[in-house]
């Protein structure tokens, strides 16, 4: 092994120390909690590196946000995966994209105080998360939303809000309409009712689609608005 790979090896190492000591931290202090010392005394590592390697603490944020340890990253590989190759595929692929999202943010402890900073706390971290995850559902919304008829962008806006907002209220043992957001019970008829949230407004486009055709092919003037 040359100088410069272990070198490399070495940097790769100390890399992954600092974002397991990150997700640590984050675990138990939450963002507010986070700071350069904390991260590095975890990582046994000089905070002069954490400053090297990522420039600070909204670089280091940055940096995790991207290895897609927060929500799914949808880069044009993983939207072709996902592509619906039929107008009825459309509800499935975003109910299960929402429905494996939020899972995860459940499951998550990290992602889910990260997720409540992004909507409560008001700093350059939070602002950077709440950014990019942002863009990582507009991303997958602009590629599903061809949908006539409807305004799918915000429809998304307010499940993705209310399921940010419920996930919350679970982390504070809350319930909401009487429904135990604790348990999985509950958790299986708030997934259910975006499951038919989806269904319905697929149903919707297909509908839609389907009277336009039926216009065009016939010798009736269509009106103009």
């Amino acid at each position: 092994m040359d100088k410069d790979e272990k070198i490399r090896r070495n940097r790769a190492k100390t890399t992954q120390r600092i974002v397991e000591a990150l997700e640590e931290v984050i675990a138990e202090r939450g963002i507010e909690g986070v700071g350069v010392n904390r991260v590095a005394e975890k990582a046994n590592v000089s905070k002069v590196l954490i400053y090297r390697y990522f420039g600070g603490m909204e670089g280091l944020f940055e940096y995790y946000v991207k290895m897609g340890k927060l929500f799914p990253i949808f880069t044009p590989s993983v939207l072709d995966q996902i592509r619906p190759l039929h107008e009825s595929d459309i509800a499935r692929i975003w109910y299960r994209q929402v429905i494996q999202t939020y899972r995860y943010f459940r499951t998550f402890k990290a992602a889910r105080e990260v997720l409540k900073a992004s909507v409560i706390e008001n700093d350059p971290i939070a602002e950077t998360t709440a950014r990019a995850q942002d863009e990582e559902m507009t991303r997958l919304v602009s590629q599903l939303s061809f949908v006539k008829g409807a305004d799918t962008q915000a429809i998304s806006a307010i499940i993705l809000g209310a399921m940010t907002y419920l996930t919350i209220m679970a982390q504070n043992d809350r319930t909401m309409v009487s429904i135990d957001l604790r348990s999985e019970a509950g958790w299986h008829r708030i997934e259910n009712a975006v499951k038919s949230i989806y269904i319905s407004l697929n149903k919707m486009a297909i509908h839609t689609k389907d009277v336009e055709l039926e216009l065009q092919s016939s010798h009736f003037p269509v009106a103009q608005w």
